[in-house]
């Protein structure tokens, strides 16, 4: 068997659920990497022994596991060949070719001015004089300067970063894992949302830590369910994303920061604060790191606001903790790179940046106007991120909705991303930025909503 192992190189989940049937979780795991593009249409799954010997699973749990998978529509087996990733094309279209699904399982910003903005920066950083400098060595938390501009555009007159404490990183996702390694180690709890963002999970499954859900309410993380938790389990680390939860697009109140500040300073809880959205509100709500500097470790995002790609991330650290972040920072990327943290810098200075969040803002509140339309029984929100959440019939289970979106050419998210105890949500996150524009977008929300408008039964029924 170890002889077999050596030889693989397939697909493999990158977890399986212990909640419930072998074969589902395997289907759920699937179903996860093709939404979120880890397998793109037309891979080939492995051979069902070869893939039950890996994962010590029975070739008949396999062979269930792909033969519910190509009922909803994820792949597609062909005799002598294998099993291959497919893309369905929508109901009703009989003989059409099949088009290219529309993701709206992955967050990402409408297309906008970014590029622009972009490349015209880049036109002045690439010059000789202004280049040089940037391809030395630097110091493992950035430049000086640099920090210096971006503490200042985080700062206001409730929260003062210290650029001596900020930390530039390659990305929100970077900044995360070294708050984390900084407060926890292998073995230990984390409390968390009951759902929760994804890559918050994946850094706990690379860091072998255990993940304690917290129950939410209309606003997030329920105060009294947080001290609960916190009693019964005895983590000592809470991760929170205080401004448009995500997966909910749920926002605390400052009432309800207060409290959390309170419960933490109770407990003896480190806080981790993930505020990436918060530039979509043209006031940001007060972070707790502000109501709790000592205590919490705070995470702002460029990614977010400007566009994927461009990787950078900041991670302000209570002034205990300096010297070992900078030796994870070391340890994990020696330094940000410094063109990028330059662009930033420049959008920052000249204006650039506030331009295209002023977009991100108009963008968002256009798309989310959109999708109230079609689902007005869904959250009101006056400051929307590029995502919604969308509450479900009660006929209608996140996983099997999920199904049914794919089958129509809609990647939605699917739930085993962001549930911590593998309950059924009774939502799911629908990313509304990928669509190239607002005909595309109502187009995918239509159809979304003629799959609602049916009983499962009548989606999922073959002859």
């Amino acid at each position: 068997m170890a002889s077999e192992k050596t030889k693989f190189f397939g697909w493999l989940p990158r977890e399986l659920s212990s909640e419930g049937p072998r074969y589902l979780a395997l289907v759920n795991a699937l179903e996860q990497d093709v939404a979120e593009n880890r397998l793109v249409d037309g891979s080939r799954l492995p051979p069902h022994r070869e893939l039950a010997v890996q994962l010590g699973l029975s070739v008949g749990t396999v062979s269930k596991a792909y033969q519910e998978a190509e009922q909803r529509g994820i792949v597609s087996s062909h005799v002598g060949q294998g099993t291959f990733v497919r893309r369905r094309a929508p109901a009703g279209a009989a003989g059409a070719v099949a088009r290219q699904a529309v993701n709206m399982a992955l967050n990402v910003p409408a297309h906008g001015r970014e590029a622009e903005f972009l490349s015209g920066l880049l036109s002045d950083v690439y010059r000789p004089r202004e280049l040089a400098p940037l391809l030395d060595f630097h110091p493992h938390s950035g430049i000086g300067r640099h920090r210096e501009v971006m503490a200042r555009s985080i700062s206001d007159d409730a929260f003062s970063v210290d650029p001596a404490l900020l930390f530039l990183c390659n990305g929100a996702q970077h900044a995360l894992d070294i708050a984390v390694r900084l407060v926890a180690q292998p073995g230990d709890k984390i409390l968390v949302d009951r759902l929760t963002y994804s890559g918050f999970k994946a850094i706990a499954v690379a860091n072998s830590l255990t993940l304690v859900p917290v129950d939410l309410d209309d606003e997030g993380t329920d105060p009294d369910a947080l001290e609960a938790a916190c009693r019964d389990s005895g983590a000592r680390v809470y991760y929170s994303m205080p401004t448009l939860q995500s997966p909910t697009a749920r926002t605390m109140s400052l009432r309800r920061r207060k409290r959390i500040a309170e419960l933490a300073e109770k407990l003896d809880l480190l806080i981790i604060e993930d505020d990436v959205y918060s530039f979509f509100y043209p006031e940001r709500p007060r972070p707790i790191a502000a109501l709790l500097p000592e205590r919490s470790f705070y995470t702002t995002s460029y990614s977010k606001c400007v566009a994927p790609g461009f990787r950078l991330g900041t991670l302000s650290v209570p002034p205990a903790f300096r010297d070992r972040a900078e030796i994870f920072v070391h340890a994990s990327s020696w330094f940000a790179a410094p063109i990028l943290s330059d662009l930033a810098v420049r959008l920052i200075e000249s204006g650039k940046l506030d331009e295209l969040i002023r977009e991100r803002r108009r963008q968002a509140t256009e798309r989310y106007r959109l999708f109230a339309k079609f689902f007005p029984y869904a959250d009101k929100l006056e400051h929307p991120p590029f995502y919604a959440w969308l509450p479900l019939p009660q006929e209608w289970s996140a996983s099997r909705f999920t199904s049914a979106a794919r089958g129509q050419g809609i990647l939605v998210t699917p739930p085993t991303a962001s549930t911590v105890d593998d309950d059924d949500p009774g939502a799911v996150r629908v990313c509304l930025g990928a669509p190239d524009d607002l005909s595309e977008l109502s187009d995918a929300l239509s159809i979304l909503s003629e799959i609602l408008a049916r009983p499962p039964l009548s989606v999922f029924s073959v002859a």
